[in-house]
């Protein structure tokens, strides 16, 4: 037999129904919530910094196929020969037979370089 005390009384409800059980599960369940709340802001923050990194690659790649395309033209240049003659052009040859004509810009005039009779130092 057991020496204990009941604790109700015959006849009488119990007016405490939230036992010590109940507020551990209900703790437990709060602190399973917002552990999967915090997991899912941490995942939706990653993906969303994932996001931007994949659109600065992508932009950068674009800017890396333009400039190679750039390089494929001028190493497809330099197998003909082309540049070679541009470069010769540019540096003042020319073919035989060829004339040549040099389109300059035109020279502006010196200033004059006479002293005048003001800026000349006086004597006392």
């Amino acid at each position: 037999m057991r020496l204990s005390k009941p604790i109700v009384a015959g006849g009488t409800l119990r007016t405490s129904a939230f036992g010590v059980r109940h507020a551990v599960i209900g703790m437990a369940a709060l602190i399973a919530f917002v552990w999967a709340g915090a997991a899912f802001a941490q995942e939706a923050y990653l993906s969303h910094k994932l996001g931007d990194q994949v659109a600065n690659l992508r932009k950068q790649n674009a800017l890396l196929a333009v400039q190679n395309a750039g390089y494929r033209k001028d190493v497809d240049t330099l197998k003909t020969g082309v540049a070679n003659e541009e470069e010769a052009r540019l540096n003042g040859y020319a073919r035989p037979n060829e004339k040549l004509y040099l389109v300059t810009a035109p020279v502006s005039p010196s200033p004059s370089t006479t002293p005048s009779a003001s800026s000349s130092p006086k004597s006392r």
